[in-house]
This record gives C-alpha cells, structure tokens and sequence, in this order.
C-alpha cells in the first residue's frame, strides 16, 4: 500500500511538472503577440522561445506578431530595407 501511494505522488509530479512547462512554453510563443511597426519584418528575441536565440517575424496589419523563421543563435538575425526589403535568418 506505501509503495502505491508513493508511486501516484511521483506520477503527480512528474505530471505537474510537465503541464507546468507547457505552460511556460505556450507564454513565451510570440506569435500574435504586439508589435510596432505594421508591415514590416523584424527580428526578435524572448527568453524561453527558440532556446533564446533570435526570430525572424512579420508584423501584420493588425500589429500582430507572426513568427517567420527561428533563428540558430541570437545574433543571427537581421533585416536591411532596400528596393523591396532584405531579411537574414542563419
């Protein structure tokens, strides 16, 4: 009966645990989050997303963020404006 109970505490946890990084996880999405500049790519970065390297994104009309593509380091992304716009993700 004690290894039992012992047993359904672990699995609580474990459990516990699990859904709590979900979360985290889920809070840390950029996407459909605020952004400034409408109609403009832009590069960002927030801790615990991407393994905290950077992002490409697109900022919509509605000021919207929508993750374009994930970057591989945290200075791997830029986005230079000529004749049409440039962007970099590495």
């Amino acid at each position: 009966m004690k290894f039992t109970s012992l047993n359904m505490i672990v699995s609580a946890v474990a459990m516990a645990g699990i859904a709590t990084a979900a979360v985290v996880a889920i809070a840390n999405d950029p996407n459909g989050g605020p952004c400034a500049k409408p109609g403009n790519y832009e590069c960002g970065h927030r801790a615990g997303y991407n393994h905290g390297n950077s992002f490409m994104f697109y900022c919509t009309a509605s000021a919207t963020v929508d993750v374009l593509q994930l970057c591989s380091c945290l200075q791997c992304c830029s986005v230079t404006y000529t004749n049409g716009g440039y962007y970099v993700c590495t």
